[in-house]
């Protein structure tokens, strides 16, 4: 265990002190968990060294190392500490560190897998976010192009309502100044009235007098029919102004109409083409993280295989004796 600490960085003095702080019980050996916890810790404190040799130490005194990384070396120790038992006959062992490093294999594919598929499903959500923002953009501004549309129409019929109310208005007093100014007698009364003069002048003025109650009679009801049929004539008049004053006002809601229904159109097919747009755009990024997820899974294989897995050695340019140890002398056992 004390070469695996020197082959990552360590002193040999820091090698066996971290080594004996680990066996708490003096037995020779620690647990699993121990010896996960100590080569993290080593590697932790590697980088943190590299770091402030390149003149950029983090504060604290160590340094966070990918846990990714912290599997592959320990699966690389595995395998390494697996071989030698092997190669010296000790094969229950072998078999025992074998199944360390296939649990440990499985679960850290099982890990990568979630993380790809938790970044993927925060993609999506982002994505479907994004979308449902535009869509309410879209439809908050279709929403004040009707408001637009319909305040705009609501004043064009209310000026078309004012301006036939006015037309009709001097329509009818046109009307009644071009009426008659006298008014047309039948021939019998012009003839009742030329009697009632004539027997007037002959001092006849019973007969007269007749003539003339059945003068004044006639005269009441021919100024009665006519006041009737003048008035009939202008209700007539106003009846047809009325009606085209209607057909004009119905054709300019009909019109109002149209636009009303073509601006629905327009907005049910731009919301269509924008959710269409949407599901493409979904359906491209599950393709796309379909490809990635196969491509992750093989490359997690690949890298957590026996013959591929190394362990993980920071990088620098800085010389020095970081990492130039033979990963082959690495032991699992302290001694």
């Amino acid at each position: 265990m004390a070469a695996v600490l020197r082959s990552s960085g360590r002193t040999e003095r820091e090698a066996g002190e971290a080594v004996v702080n680990a066996d708490a019980n003096g037995e020779g050996s620690f647990g699993f968990e121990a010896f996960r916890a100590l080569v993290e810790s080593s590697l932790s404190k590697t980088t943190f060294k590299l770091a402030a040799r390149q003149g950029a130490p983090p504060p604290g005194g160590d340094m966070p190392v990918p846990r990714h990384y912290v599997v592959v070396t320990l699966l690389s120790i595995l395998d390494d500490y697996r071989k030698r038992r092997e190669a010296a006959g000790d094969y229950p062992t072998a078999a025992s560190v074998k199944e360390v490093y296939a649990a440990m294999q499985v679960e850290e594919e099982a890990r990568l897998h979630d993380a790809v598929a938790n970044r993927q499903e925060a993609e999506r959500s982002g994505v479907e976010e994004a979308h449902m923002m535009e869509a309410m953009e879209f439809n908050t501004a279709w929403s004040r192009n009707m408001e637009d549309f319909e305040r705009q129409a609501g004043d064009i019929e209310e000026q078309t309502r004012q301006r036939h109310a006015i037309e009709f208005a001097r329509f009818q007093e046109d009307l009644r100044q071009r009426a008659p100014m006298r008014q047309k007698f039948s021939r019998e009364l012009l003839n009742f009235r030329r009697v009632q003069e004539t027997l007037a002048k002959q001092s006849k003025y019973a007969d007269a007098q007749a003539t003339k109650l059945k003068a004044d009679q006639l005269e009441a009801w021919e100024k009665a029919k006519i006041e009737n049929e003048l008035q009939l004539g202008y209700a007539t008049k106003e009846l047809q102004m009325k009606r085209t004053q209607a057909r004009e006002l119905e054709a300019l809601q009909k019109r109002i109409q149209r636009g009303r229904d073509e601006h629905k159109e327009h907005w049910l097919n731009g919301a269509q083409r924008l959710m269409q747009s949407h599901r493409n755009m979904l359906s491209d990024l599950r393709t796309k993280q379909n490809i990635e997820q196969g491509r992750v899974s093989a490359q997690v294989r690949a890298e957590l295989s026996p013959a591929v897995v190394k362990p993980y050695r920071p990088m620098s340019t800085v010389p020095g004796k970081l990492n130039t140890r033979d990963p082959a002398s690495m032991s699992y056992r302290l001694h």
